[in-house]
């Protein structure tokens, strides 16, 4: 472990240093896994009940989807809140946004291009806890609460903080009255993530557990509940 958090500290430095990148034409064709990706997780939405806590709002909704990547889930959130006739604004907030993939496009070069495939959506290259603008809803879709998932994406331990993070995202909800959406890709990860939403003062919906089908490309199950503010 200890080697992975100095090799982490090392590539993360780099990648937050050189930043260089090429723009993804807004033509282009979405990659199949993405498309596949999207499928799924509109799927996990419905099942957790997303679209029914989306009421009628004169100014936009602003959200937040944290630990965002590559930003694909942009246009799905969009999609949503366009069937029940909302504007929105989408904020996609990642901290390792120079992450670079097979193909050396980054994880920004992809969000911004998803950010060009919604209305209105934002990619920010940034660590959450510096973002400071009020949300009416925030995705955090698999936040790390352990060690392991935090050094096997790479990031350093320093950015371990999840009662920081829980914090963060109730303050940035409490002027709205907003809603936190939150999912675990492992029962374990999902019940630290429940413990630290409760700490920060969220009060904790009914949990829901997805299973994927033999047609789904994630194999494992997903968990998730809709945290409120009380």
């Amino acid at each position: 472990m200890l080697w992975k958090e100095i090799r982490n500290r090392v590539d993360f430095f780099m990648r937050s240093r050189f930043t260089w990148s090429r723009t993804i034409a807004a033509s282009d064709p979405i990659p199949p896994i993405e498309q596949a990706f999207q499928e799924e997780i509109r799927e996990f939405f419905e099942w957790l009940g997303v679209s029914s806590h989306i009421h009628e709002k004169k100014e936009p909704w602003v959200v937040a989807d944290v630990g965002t990547k590559n930003f694909s889930v942009a246009p799905v959130i969009d999609e949503m809140f366009k069937e029940l006739g909302e504007d929105v604004v989408i904020h996609g907030i990642e901290i390792d946004a120079y992450r670079r993939l097979t193909n050396f496009h980054t994880r920004a070069d992809y969000g911004n291009f998803f950010a060009e495939k919604a209305r209105s959506a934002f990619y920010h290259p940034v660590d959450f806890l510096k973002f400071q603008k009020p949300c009416d809803l925030i995705f955090l879709l698999n936040p790390f609460v352990s060690e392991g998932p935090t050094l096997a994406w790479g990031l350093p331990l320093k950015h371990l903080c999840p009662d920081k993070m829980f914090r963060h995202a109730y303050q940035l909800l409490k002027e709205q009255n907003g809603k936190l959406i939150l999912s675990s890709p492992s029962e374990d990860e999902f019940q630290l993530a429940r413990t630290w939403a409760s700490k920060a003062g969220f009060l904790l919906g009914s949990p829901i557990t997805w299973k994927p089908q033999k047609y789904h490309v994630q194999k494992k199950p997903r968990w998730g509940c809709i945290c409120l503010i009380p």
